[in-house]
Formats: structure tokens, C-alpha cells, sequence
């Protein structure tokens, strides 16, 4: 999973690190020295708030726990929350954790936060934009079989609006040079376009990408493409894989293009030749923007997580967290009306 690995967590720290931050990166061996599980973590330290580094505007998806599968789930994860609540007083005194955008489904995150609940810490749990995946464990083919007529037809004709279009791949460092800019100007326009300032607006998020890309790219895990109309760009995609996922992380389009539906065309292309690269999953990450359920994308949940510590401060933290959402909530209801 990229977005668990040193190219991309490493790579946030590196360009988004500041005075305000800490390291806090847990390792749990056993009695042999062997690495049972990794935190990769950091503390925010005017909140003392331990966060998954990558976390933030930059949108790291399916964040969690790095656990050897060798080994039983529970043994290090007890032993990871015991150093937290018992073993790390004199250390880092943190008064809360707050794990973003974590799947609900995920299972050593459910052991983590049983185990928490256990040294009497409160979890206070909010939900968040789902992730969108189409799994293909067939391929293209019957993926369309699988279709209404109707849609089947709409996706046959989109892949044969492909053969008008030119695709240009990074498949190198050079490619990559050349393909950032084309990315961040179709980016860049399309969300001024829609009132938005845009991502690439911040220069520590143009920085930190390129750095990420370019590392991933080593190890034959970036998967970003063009496509180009008359000689001119008219989407961009960037996104990463592994073994058998595709997942889908930025894209910009032409807003003078839209009569071409750019967006829609780089999409089916996506869904389209997944298969060549070994791929059964296509994973459009969070967000629940309409097309992904027109891609006929299934959502899968994804949800905050936020740890108070046992004592009056952590219980002070819980029902501050507990009275901002009722706020929030009040605020939605009163909007609507």
C-alpha cells in the first residue's frame, strides 16, 4: 500500500515538518528483536496530539498500523497501547490521539482501539466521505457484462471515444518532469473554475508530491498518464499501485474541454486497461463526488478516530469533542432549514 510506505510518509515529513512537530514513530519487537508492528506517527506538540504522519490536506487514504502478519494481531497491538498508557509517562505526556481517515473495516485498527478501550481511554468516532472502489477481478470484459444495457452501452462508447486521443505515460524521471506541470495547469484551472483555489495553490503540496512521485516511480509504483487532443492536454491523472490495486489520487481536466468529457475518458481508460497491470481493484479514494457512483463504484466506509486519555483531561477532551459535533450538527439542520 503506498500510502503506508516510507516513499510517501517519509516524503510528508520531510517537506510538511515543522517547529510545532515530533517524531513519534513506535516500533513494538519481540523478545528476539524482531519488528512485530510499526506506528507512523507524529505529535502535534501544542495539542499533544499524536496523528498518522500524512495526514491533512495532503488526503492520505487507508492510513493505519503496520503489523507483521507472522505474528498474532493482538500480542503487539496490547503491546504497543501498554507503552502508550503505561510505559511512556516520563516521555511524551500526549492527551489524545487522533487517527484520520481510517477504514472502518480496518481490522488491526479495530484491535487498537478495543485494546485502548480496555486501559480506559475514550474513543469518540465520526464519519467521513467514503472511499469509492470497482473491483474487476475479471477484467474489462466482464465488468461491462455485469452492466445494465444502458450503462454498458454508455461505458462501450467512452472507450471508443479513447481511440481519438493520444495517451502519453510517465515512465520516467524525464516523463515525470514533463507531466507535473501539465497535471497542476489542468488542476489549477479546473478548480478556479469551480470557485476553488486548488491544491497545487500550496507550494509545500507541489513539492511533497513530486517528491513522493518521483520515489514511487523507482519502484515501479506510479501509474500516472496524459491524454492529449490535438496536440493539446485535455486530462492528467496521477495515481499509485499496488500489487493489485490502482489507486486513483489526482486528476485535472480542461475546463474549455468539457464538451469532450476529459474526466469521464481518463476514468474508463483507468477501468479499461487495469487489467494489463495485473490489477482487480480500481480505487477512487475518498470522496463521494457523483461520478464514482456512475463508474459503478461501490463505497466503502471511512471514519475519524479520536482517543482521549483516561483521567479528568482525557474526559474533558471526550465531551469537547462530543458538544463541537452537536454544534455541527445543530448548524447543518439550521442551514437546511
Amino acid at each position: 500500500m503506498p500510502f503506508r510506505q516510507p516513499e510517501w510518509l517519509l516524503s510528508w515529513w520531510e517537506i510538511y515538518q515543522n517547529d510545532s512537530m515530533e517524531l513519534f514513530v513506535v516500533v513494538v519487537r519481540d523478545d528476539e528483536d524482531l519488528i512485530q508492528a510499526i506506528a507512523p506517527w507524529y505529535l502535534d506538540l501544542p495539542t499533544r496530539t499524536i496523528r498518522f504522519l500524512g495526514d491533512g490536506k495532503v488526503c492520505t487514504d487507508h492510513p493505519s498500523i503496520i503489523v507483521d502478519t507472522r505474528f498474532h494481531l493482538e500480542s503487539p497491538i496490547e503491546r504497543l497501547v501498554e507503552y502508550l498508557i503505561q510505559g511512556n509517562r516520563t516521555k511524551v505526556a500526549w492527551t489524545s490521539i487522533h487517527l484520520e481517515a481510517v477504514n472502518a473495516s480496518d481490522t488491526v485498527l479495530q484491535s487498537f482501539q478495543s485494546a485502548m478501550l480496555r486501559q480506559g481511554c475514550k474513543c469518540y468516532r465520526s464519519k467521513l466521505a467514503n472511499t469509492w472502489q470497482v473491483d474487476q477481478p475479471a477484467g474489462w470484459d466482464a465488468f461491462l457484462e455485469g452492466l445494465s444495457k444502458n450503462a454498458r452501452k454508455m461505458f462501450r462508447k467512452r472507450a471508443a471515444d479513447l481511440d481519438q486521443v493520444r495517451i502519453n505515460w510517465v515512465q520516467d524521471k524525464a516523463d515525470l518532469a514533463d507531466f507535473l506541470p501539465v497535471l497542476t495547469d489542468l488542476h489549477q484551472r479546473r478548480r478556479n473554475s469551480l470557485g476553488d483555489e486548488g491544491c497545487f495553490a500550496d507550494p509545500k503540496f507541489s513539492a511533497f508530491l513530486a517528491l513522493a512521485s518521483e520515489r514511487l516511480l523507482e519502484r515501479n509504483q506510479l501509474q500516472a498518464f496524459s491524454l492529449w487532443l490535438d496536440g493539446q492536454p485535455i486530462a492528467a491523472d496521477i495515481g499509485f499501485r499496488s500489487p493489485d490495486r490502482w489507486l486513483c489520487y489526482q486528476a485535472g481536466i480542461d475546463p474549455d474541454k468539457m464538451d469532450r468529457e476529459p474526466g469521464k475518458l481518463a476514468n474508463v481508460y483507468i477501468l479499461k486497461n487495469a487489467e494489463r497491470f495485473g490489477i482487480r481493484t480500481v480505487d477512487f479514494l475518498r470522496g463521494d463526488e457523483p461520478y464514482k457512483q456512475q463508474l459503478k463504484a461501490d463505497p466503502h466506509p471511512v471514519q475519524d478516530l479520536r482517543f482521549s486519555r483516561p483521567g479528568i483531561r482525557g474526559k474533558t477532551k471526550y465531551l469537547g469533542w462530543q458538544t463541537r459535533e452537536w454544534m455541527k450538527s445543530i448548524a447543518k439542520r439550521m442551514r437546511r432549514k
